[in-house]
């Protein structure tokens, strides 16, 4: 099934205006995305999409920056009770999935933009905290029957370090295959980035083609995109772009658009392209 992000759509900080514009444009599959500002959960039940939720949703009040591995235990703690929301949101609405980012070594400002480089705490100790955060998080998934996924972080030039990835974990096969000698990946699986996979693999300088390959069968669901593959642009798909191309490989998971700034009718383009790969 393919799915837009609320994301996708122009100035979607109120995520009701964009459900009624993706009602009168009959996008059905929707995924609640992670830009949005607070506002009263009940007003979902007006709609009848089908609905998968991603990361930051529902937003809070106050916001904050989720951070499963955050060295701050308010920001831990936030963040866990967020997932759990999310978790509980989704069997009120139906939805079968929930996914959420990996953590950082650092506490983000703003999720796109340069990471503070001060105060990065051991890699060691950020992977543990993540480990003991989502283990919480296996249990209470399973207790309400919801599917969760990890996603892998983007690696971008301006958090390099010295040419380095030591603020982003979960970005490269190594790191993910860790997690997963103590995860089993019936429990957590993996949301498959492909943009983010374009731009990390040019960055770490890795082979994209065979990581896809390698992580194939954790991969729960897709996010697609298109960039220049050295930045994160979320751009329209581009017909016979790369990460067209590596569809074929997840015609049974969720397909999920997260192009940007987009009208609804570019919105249904980039789902034809979709269709288009997977037919």
């Amino acid at each position: 099934m393919i799915y837009a992000s609320t994301s996708c759509l122009k100035n979607p900080k109120n995520v009701i205006n964009v459900l009624n514009e993706y009602q009168k444009g009959e996008i059905k599959n929707v995924e609640l995305g992670s830009v949005h500002e607070f506002f009263d959960i009940k007003q979902l039940k007006k709609f009848d999409f089908n609905y998968v939720i991603h990361n930051y949703f529902p937003p809070p009040k106050k916001p904050f920056n989720l951070n499963l591995s955050s060295e701050r235990k308010i920001i831990r703690s936030k963040s866990l009770n967020l997932v759990k929301n999310a978790i509980d949101l989704c069997c009120e609405i139906n939805s079968s999935l929930y996914s959420f980012h990996a953590g950082f070594t650092v506490d983000p400002i703003v999720l796109g933009k340069p990471f503070p480089k001060n105060s990065v705490i051991d890699r060691k100790i950020a992977f543990d905290r993540y480990l003991e955060s989502i283990l919480i998080i296996i249990d209470f998934a399973k207790s309400r029957g919801i599917k969760i996924a990890m996603e892998p972080n983007v690696v971008q030039q301006f958090n390099l370090i010295d040419g380095q990835n030591k603020l982003c974990l979960f970005a490269d096969e190594d790191e993910i295959n860790q997690l997963y000698k103590i995860i089993d990946r019936k429990d957590l699986g993996l949301l498959l980035d492909l943009g983010h996979t374009s731009v990390t693999s040019f960055w770490l300088k890795f082979d994209k083609n065979k990581f896809v390959k390698k992580i194939q069968k954790k991969v729960n669901a897709i996010h697609i995109s298109y960039n220049d593959g050295k930045k994160d642009q979320h751009k329209s798909l581009k017909q016979n772009c790369w990460q067209l191309s590596q569809l074929k490989f997840f015609k049974s998971v969720p397909i999920i658009l997260e192009t940007m700034n987009q009208t609804t009718g570019g919105i249904k383009q980039n789902i034809n392209l979709v269709t288009k790969s997977i037919s």
